[in-house]
C-alpha cells in the first residue's frame, strides 16, 4: 500500500487502536517508521482534549504518519 500511496503523495498515514489487542500493530508500525502525527488521541475522529472522558474501544485511536 505504501508503494501505491507514494505515486500520489509523499506521506502516508493510519490510525491504530490503543488497547492491548492492538499491541502487535503498534509495534509493527513503529518498526516500519510510522510516528505519531502530533495531534494526540482521537475518539471517533474528534480530538480528545484534557479532562475529557472517553471509552477505550475501537474508536480511540492514535494517528501515525510516515514520509515516503
Amino acid at each position: 500500500m505504501e508503494g501505491i500511496a507514494a505515486r500520489t503523495s509523499g506521506t502516508v498515514g493510519l490510525g491504530v487502536g490503543l488497547y492491548e489487542d492492538y499491541g502487535n500493530a503498534q509495534r509493527l508500525y513503529g518498526k516500519r517508521g510510522y510516528i505519531p502525527d502530533g495531534r494526540g488521541l482521537m475518539y471517533a475522529n474528534e480530538a480528545v482534549h484534557p479532562g475529557r472522558t472517553v471509552t477505550v474501544d475501537d474508536d480511540l485511536l492514535l494517528y501515525m504518519v510516515k514520509q515516503l
